[in-house]
């Protein structure tokens, strides 16, 4: 579609109450690129004064807490709801209720990181809230079949892209799926078109210091080469509400998150600033844009990627994964204004900050960054964030729910996280041994301590998704609607996953865990604790 008529379709849906299109704004005085060598002043301000915990750990020797959020689609995000929901002291009195209050970082990925979009969205509400607001009748209705009336919403859409379009910028399928994402997690009218991350700042709860900061990952591809699929050691971008950007060795690079989407170069901007290209939605789709991948069976990539995206192992699509693809295939039908002319269109489009930045060789000769889903490395649970040691992480909890072991964990992505540690050099990430021992050791069905006694080590609690209560939660990763039963089944289940449905012995045991490394004065019943949960090679 010509750029003429792209700005006349613009021009004629301007009036719509849809606000998706990125705005042309004038530029702050304050600097648009900053270093990893230099501090992010607002989060270190921020984080000052949030829980007593965080302070104390600042100035004595008591742990720092994170919690991590894996993808698995809806079956992630239902079930980390559960793990949120047993952890949170306002929606839950269970035997672990209160920790929640007490964690600094939370990242999530792909189906996790619409979790935590849904949260912080929503000020922060508890899992309850959100299930009966919101999520019990968008998932009922389904992705596909938004408020129940996909022609009217697909439109919207399409309009939605059109306004992007007409703003210069690319509208592609990432979008669409984006802006569908949008209508089944976040609140407001339009799917919640007007959240952005930024604006999670102004939220009163944020702003009470209480609540995790949230990270939401996404990974960088480098369409320069022969693949589309990221390496092992791909680096991860960081979307928080203060900042965006890589702590990569080769980006170590921020820019604001409110002006995402500006042009610069050199660190500074061509023209005017951009804002509102940070659109919360686009984001959590970021992180789970999986289009260009020629193993998952999408039938909308194929023209484009037969030359280019090379499938290397045979794959089993599910029924479910073969009706969802049919679904995603079919949206440039019912999405017409879908851009859908080049490779790069089949990958989550950002302009690229750094440009011309020497101090990230890897981009600075980009123009546009294309991003995927966060696990497409194979590591499917956000742990990396938590493993820098600008951020003094002593525990992780990480509420591990992929699949490979009949929809639930089987290690192997928290074993390729250790590897991928190793190869960047993060120190603290623990040995975790390959799935085939967890499995064979039946360590994948209970919770397991990794870096027991190693004070170099951060303190990994894994929890993997099992089945905990009779209903379980074993939900095919492609499976995008939910009715309110089962959406409520997944949550109790992934809430008795992590109180061990309710257990005061767990929750001593997990206590143990988390001051293990901060004090030598640990209750005798930490022994017992340890010879119980800890992995020992």
């Amino acid at each position: 579609m010509h750029s003429s008529t792209l700005l006349a379709f613009a021009t004629l849906i301007a009036s719509s109450v849809s606000t998706y299109a990125p705005i042309s704004t004038s530029c702050p005085q304050t600097p648009l690129v900053r270093s990893t060598a230099n501090a992010d002043v607002a989060l270190a301000l921020w984080l000052l004064k949030t829980d007593p915990l965080f302070i104390a750990s600042l100035s004595c020797d008591l742990p720092t807490i994170a919690l991590t959020s894996s993808g698995g689609g809806f079956r992630a995000t239902l079930s980390g709801a559960g793990t949120v929901q047993a952890l949170d002291v306002r929606d839950t009195k269970v035997s672990t209720s209160g920790l929640y209050q007490a964690i600094s970082y939370h990242s999530g990925l792909s189906g996790g990181s619409w979790l935590l979009s849904s949260i912080i969205s929503n000020n922060y509400a508890t899992i309850s809230t959100l299930f009966n607001s919101i999520w019990k009748t968008t998932l009922s209705n389904g992705l596909f079949n938004p408020l129940g009336n996909q022609a009217e919403v697909y439109k919207t859409i399409s309009n939605d892209l059109l306004l992007k379009q007409g703003a210069g910028f690319p509208g592609t399928i990432a979008d669409a799926w984006s802006r569908l994402i949008s209508y089944v997690i976040l609140p407001g009218t339009n799917g919640g078109v007007d959240n952005l991350l930024s604006q999670v700042t102004t939220k009163s709860t944020f702003k009470s210091f209480s609540v995790p900061y949230p990270i939401i990952l996404a990974q960088h591809v480098d369409l320069s080469g022969s693949s589309c699929l990221p390496p092992a050691d791909a680096p991860f971008w960081e979307f928080t509400p203060y900042e965006t950007g890589s702590w990569d060795s080769r980006i170590a690079s921020f820019t604001p998150t409110k002006y995402l989407g500006t042009s610069l170069s050199a660190g500074k901007p061509t023209g005017n600033c951009t804002t509102a290209y940070e659109n919360l939605g686009f984001i959590a789709g970021t992180s789970s844009t999986l289009f260009q991948d020629p193993g998952i069976g999408f039938d909308v990539a194929e023209p484009l990627i037969a030359n280019f995206c090379q499938l290397t192992e045979a794959v089993n699509i599910s029924a479910t994964a073969s009706a969802t693809n049919a679904a995603v295939g079919a949206l440039p039908v019912g999405i017409p204004s879908i851009q859908f002319t080049q490779v790069s269109d089949l990958f989550a489009s950002w302009p690229n900050p750094f440009y011309n930045v020497s101090a990230a060789p890897l981009v600075q000769a980009q123009q546009k960054l294309s991003m995927v889903d966060g696990g497409e490395s194979g590591q499917i649970n956000p742990i990396f964030p938590m493993l820098l040691p600008q951020r003094n992480i002593s525990v992780i909890i990480v509420s591990d729910n992929t699949d490979g072991n009949n929809n639930y964990p089987s290690g192997k992505e928290m074993h390729a996280t250790y590897l991928a540690a190793q190869a960047a050099g993060l120190t603290k990430m623990p040995f975790v041994p390959e799935s085939s021992v967890l499995l064979a050791a039946n360590l994948t069905s209970r919770p397991v301590f990794f870096g027991c006694g190693d004070s170099s080590k951060a303190t990994v609690v894994w929890m993997p998704n099992y089945s905990a209560t009779a209903a379980g939660g074993n939900v095919d990763t492609s499976q995008m609607q939910f009715s309110a039963a089962a959406s409520a089944q997944v949550i109790a289940n992934g809430a008795a996953v992590m109180s061990q449905n309710n257990s005061q012995e767990w929750a001593k045991c997990l206590g143990c865990a988390i001051m293990e490394g901060s004090t030598s004065f640990l209750p005798p019943a930490c022994t017992a604790c340890f010879t119980k949960y800890c992995y020992k090679a």
